[in-house]
């Protein structure tokens, strides 16, 4: 399919009886047949003629076909009488949005390629439909065709779709589907085809429409073979069986050895965990042996001072040397049960922090295995460059007197993890050299390494970024936050939003420029802090607040 309907000479408008000539001149329709049968005619075809909309049509309620192609026609209308319907094409034009056709219950094929459409709408009543075809549109999401069970074909090239979710649960017949020419990228989002059990011939890089990021990613291949094994075709080409008995071969292999690492993190920290009770019971068993001892004197000078109250014996400087000694077993026994119940919370706190390490490490092995290897999390050693780099970077940018106030006196990195993510490196970089001359060194000058740090109202977001990437500005703006990718030089503004909502969960009374009213004597949780590189084209610099308020 070309794109006719986008480089398309201003119209030539044309009234209905004009309109009416032109469609029977065209497809040899005489005065006799319109006159005595119109509903005779089944097909009617409109090329080049420059229409400036759907008219003249009303008579021909027998349609059962109707091309139109390389018009000029900006919606769909006039098609109110043609219920009979079965193949409509309606290519090459500029039309914006499917409408007008809900009525056309009996359709079984439609074709609205090389359009300007951006939403799928308005098919929901066409049950019948078999085949759609929407490539080279401007669609951005799969909606809309929960209810078209019988769709078998479905071809999608070259519009903007990043997802394919659940959009496709419900077609149950379909058989062929086509997303050249997208911007799908991830191996994980593939995985929801698995539900469509009929499909046969898939296509991800077509020679006519281009290819998908995810087409560029390693094992792309491997992965949709050993996955989607109901295919026969893969990207216009058949299968050869030998390729699906190699690619679950080497998935296979892959599988073991990352299910085989997971195994031996979770025996380690099942390991760790009952180290960890094995020196509760024996520190409990140490301590007990001594809070018997206690309690058994307590329970001693108890009964030594009831048989002197009984048998009047005993003075009254006796009774409170012995009651002082009572007093001192019972703050001995108090602090052995605070020593104990502080042990147990030791280890309530260590089994905690061993589940959320283990959690965090399988979660990373699962994904590098769900990627095909394309995310790739590398712990460093102080001895690796840019560990060293890293740690460097971040105590640069530490300044002790703006964490002063929340009871922090210095920063000590734990950990320092590269993130090898190939998808989002390759965009980077396709991007960059869109903008500038990567074989002249000068543009180095304008590559920043920015932070981006936890935000509270978004949980878990540092992890979706490192593996997804950053959202878009519009969508930050729906989720109410600022328009922006916000990235800072300054480790205070990347975190301590997270250092105050820690103290506010905490109970902590804070003021209203975040600073608690009192400085808290408690231990901060250790935070995580993506470094982004960035490339700054055009920058602005920030006006103060002072001269913000004089602009006003």
């Amino acid at each position: 399919a070309g794109t006719g309907g986008r480089t398309m000479a201003p119209p030539r408008l044309k009234g209905a009886a004009e309109a009416f000539k032109g469609v029977c001149e065209a497809n040899g329709i005489s005065d006799k047949v319109v006159t005595e049968s119109p509903d005779s005619v089944n097909s009617i075809e409109m090329f080049l003629f420059n229409f400036s909309k759907i008219q003249a049509l009303d008579v021909f309620t027998g349609l059962t076909s109707l091309v139109i192609c390389q018009q000029a026609i900006t919606e769909v209308e006039g098609l109110d009488s043609l219920v009979n319907l079965e193949k409509l094409w309606l290519c090459e034009t500029n039309i914006a949005r499917i409408k007008g056709i809900s009525h056309l219950t009996k359709l079984k094929s439609l074709h609205m390629y090389s359009n300007r459409i951006r939403t799928i709408e308005n098919v929901s009543t066409l049950t019948d439909l078999t085949t759609l075809w929407l490539m080279d549109n401007e669609i951005e999401v799969i909606q809309g065709l929960e209810k078209l069970v019988s769709l078998e074909q479905l071809l999608l090239c070259r519009n903007r779709i990043r997802e394919i979710g659940s959009s496709l649960d419900h077609n149950s017949s379909m058989l062929e589907l086509n997303l050249a020419g997208n911007q799908l990228w991830s191996f994980k989002d593939l995985l929801n085809l698995t539900r469509c059990a009929s499909l046969r011939k898939l296509s991800f890089n077509d020679p006519d429409y281009g290819d998908n990021p995810v087409c560029e990613l390693c094992n792309y291949q491997t992965y949709v073979f050993f996955h989607l094994q109901q295919l026969s075709h893969m990207d216009t080409m058949p299968i050869p069986e030998e390729g699906k008995h190699l690619a679950e071969a080497t998935y296979m292999k892959k599988k073991m050895y990352y299910n085989m690492r997971i195994k031996t993190l979770k025996r380690n920290t099942t390991n760790i965990l009952r180290k960890g009770r094995e020196a509760l019971q024996s520190r409990k068993g140490h301590t007990t042996q001594g809070l018997n001892a206690l309690i058994r004197q307590q329970k001693e000078i108890e009964r030594k001072l009831d048989m002197d109250a009984a048998e009047g014996r005993g003075g009254a400087d006796e009774e409170k040397q012995l009651r002082n000694k009572m007093e001192t077993l019972a703050t001995a026994a108090t602090s052995k049960m605070a020593e104990i119940s502080a042990a147990e919370g030791m280890l309530d706190e260590m089994k905690e922090q061993v589940c959320s390490i283990s959690d965090y490490n399988t979660s990373r092995l699962i994904v590098e295995l769900e990627t095909g290897g394309n995310i790739r999390l590398e712990d460093g050693k102080p001895t690796d460059v840019w560990y060293s780099s890293c740690v460097d970077l971040v105590n640069s940018r530490f300044f002790q007197n703006d964490f002063t106030s929340y009871g922090i006196a210095d920063l000590r990195v734990v950990r320092v993890t590269r993130i090898h993510n190939r998808f989002l490196r390759n965009r980077f970089e396709e991007r960059l050299e869109s903008l500038v001359d990567t074989s002249e060194p000068g543009y180095k000058r304008s590559l920043e390494y920015l932070f981006y740090g936890d935000d509270p109202r978004l949980p878990g977001e540092t992890l979706r970024v490192a593996e997804e990437g950053f959202r878009s500005a519009s969508e930050y703006e729906r989720l109410g936050m600022d328009s922006a990718v916000c990235l800072s030089n300054s480790l205070s503004l990347s975190d301590l939003p997270r250092v105050q909502q820690f103290m506010k969960n905490k109970g902590v009374q804070l003021n209203p420029d975040g600073t608690p009213v009192y400085k808290p004597g408690m231990e901060i949780p250790t935070g995580q802090l993506l470094i982004t590189k960035v490339f700054l084209a055009r920058c602005t610099a920030q006006k103060s607040f002072k001269q913000d308020h004089e602009d006003g």
